[in-house]
């Protein structure tokens, strides 16, 4: 378990990530994904070096935008979510949902390549009104 900042609750000089880090949002405990992982990383990464620089870290909020599913090599179905995992109205299935499934699974290869450092922020959703921060 991990507080908001992804902490870990019993070792608070130890930040979890991904699998690693059970945190809740407003809307429950983030599953496991690197939908998610990804910009839990990056948080962290910046969390550490807020720290460091003897500040606070700030508290992480994520919101879901789709769940991905494979069915073998050969099919897929992508449905779009709200930022609290929620199901919208739309979705790809067949051979739109297998493209769609492939540019994303293989962006984070291409994405750490880039040489222009970017906020954690801009790497997932906040969850907006559908995420908001506890009292």
């Amino acid at each position: 378990m991990v507080d908001q900042t992804l902490r870990s609750v019993s070792h608070p000089s130890v930040y979890a990530v991904g699998d690693a880090g059970a945190i809740r949002q407003s809307y429950g405990v983030i599953h496991g994904t690197c939908q998610s992982g990804i910009p839990m990383a990056a948080h962290a990464a910046q969390s550490i070096v807020r720290q460091v620089r003897g500040k606070q870290p700030r508290p992480f909020r994520f919101g879901y935008w789709h769940q991905p599913v494979s069915l073998g090599r050969q099919d897929a179905v992508i449905q779009f979510t709200y930022p609290d995992d929620t199901p919208r109205r739309w979705y790809l299935k067949a051979k739109a949902a297998i493209r769609y499934k492939e540019a994303v699974s293989s962006s984070p290869l291409k994405f750490y390549r880039m040489s222009v450092p970017l906020p954690a922020r801009m790497l997932g959703m906040t969850g907006g009104r559908r995420n908001k921060l506890p009292s």
